[in-house]
């Protein structure tokens, strides 16, 4: 009977290992399960959307651009990288949540996986919170992100919080468990909620330990050797004033940061990459700002951070190994010029040390584009004002209720 009995507990052990409850112990995350792979040729294609920043009505103009782009580049993998709507234009919670719908209704149509991170405006003057919107970006099937690592400092009576950091592996093939590179997604925060400082926020401590754990994790299961990735974020860190090429005041194209004056480096081609405005990372005097691409040099792992956040900014600069990469911003109603765009990353599996990349102009997306796009514009900037009008109007009539 005892042997009976000790035969049923380890059937009973055994099955309990495989019931749900147990699954949900062991729940396999959303960017793993979505299973992304390098192609057939060996590429992996990723488009990088930086700074829509739009109201709760998408420009149509921005839109259209989003779907020339994509069937432009053909993305394995498109990458928001912040200020993804503008808060501080949808200040109640619908508004947000319409904001939000206007672009991920377009890529749910697309039909290509969606990531994103947090910019300093997604939650900027809006009472929908980090965790809210990333709640409504779950509910499309193309979203393959999650909530990640939420952490909130707080300094004094002042507190930030980050949410959705996650990584996503990119395994070898279809069929393959292998992870043959890597992709890091960070939310860079808001605002510093150190008065000491202000400025623009930072990747917090927590999240940098989160990275390092799941580095070395990566690195044990490849045998030893660091998974090749990049990490995707909204603010620039600050190793960039260490990256650009400091010149005298006056010099031809150089802009001023902290009563120094910068260039891009020699070695970076003016025809393709641009400095337009002072790259804007957390203050420069900040240390724990730096923490997290040190760590990422310790790790050698990350091979490029892509940003956004500087809208007229484009370029890839090298630092000790990693290019800082900022890409322009795609936003038709925030500050930005004629280079708005995308960029296009491309990974070759035969060669993840290095990367293929270049950018997508939305001028020329949409005037090469299907009438009548090219004819209407045209008429953009009037387009603009009515759009400017009505927004305005609405906005009357909602503070008189």
């Amino acid at each position: 009977m005892k042997k009976w009995l000790a035969l049923l507990m380890s059937i009973v052990l055994t099955l309990s290992l495989a019931v749900p409850a147990s699954a949900a112990a062991v729940e396999v995350p959303k960017p793993e399960k979505a299973h992304l792979s390098f192609n057939k040729d060996g590429k992996f294609t990723i488009l990088q959307v930086a700074d829509i920043q739009d109201n709760a009505v998408l420009s149509y103009f921005a839109k259209r651009a989003i779907v020339y782009a994509v069937e432009q580049a053909k993305p394995d993998l498109i990458v928001m990288t912040g200020d993804n709507i503008a808060g501080y234009n949808c200040k109640t919670k619908p508004l947000a949540r319409a904001a939000i719908k206007q672009y991920m209704d377009v890529f749910e149509k697309l039909n290509v996986p969606v990531a994103m991170v947090f910019g300093n405006h997604d939650d900027d003057g809006t009472p929908y919170t980090k965790q809210e919107q990333i709640a409504q970006y779950e509910t499309y099937s193309c979203f393959i992100g999650c909530e990640g690592v939420v952490e909130t400092v707080t300094v004094g009576d002042k507190s930030s919080t980050n949410a959705g950091t996650y990584n996503i592996p990119i395994f070898a093939s279809a069929d393959s468990s292998d992870v043959a590179f890597n992709i890091w997604c960070f939310d860079s925060g808001n605002y510093n909620p150190d008065p000491a400082y202000g400025g623009y926020s930072y990747v917090f401590p927590e999240q940098v330990k989160w990275y390092v754990e799941t580095s070395n994790a990566l690195r044990e299961a490849n045998g030893g050797k660091p998974v090749p990735s990049f990490a995707f974020q909204h603010i620039i860190p600050p190793h960039i004033y260490s990256a650009l090429k400091e010149v005298p005041a006056g010099t031809a194209g150089a802009v001023e940061h902290g009563g120094k004056y910068y260039v891009l480096p020699d070695n970076v081609d003016p025809k393709t990459n641009w400095l337009s405005e002072s790259p804007c990372p957390p203050d420069t005097s900040f240390k724990p700002g730096y923490a997290q691409v040190d760590a990422m040099l310790e790790q050698g792992d990350v091979k490029a951070v892509f940003v956004g956040h500087d809208h007229v900014n484009s370029y890839v600069v090298p630092y000790k190994g990693i290019d800082l990469v900022s890409s322009p911003g795609i936003t038709f109603s925030s500050y930005n010029d004629a280079h708005r765009g995308f960029r296009v990353i491309t990974v070759d599996k035969a060669n993840t040390d290095t990367y293929e990349t270049y950018t997508l102009n939305a001028e020329e997306l949409i005037r090469g584009g299907k009438f009548p796009d090219p004819f209407l514009y045209n008429f953009r900037a009037l387009y603009e004002k009515a759009a400017d009008f009505f927004e305005d109007l609405w906005n009357k009539i909602k503070s008189a209720f």
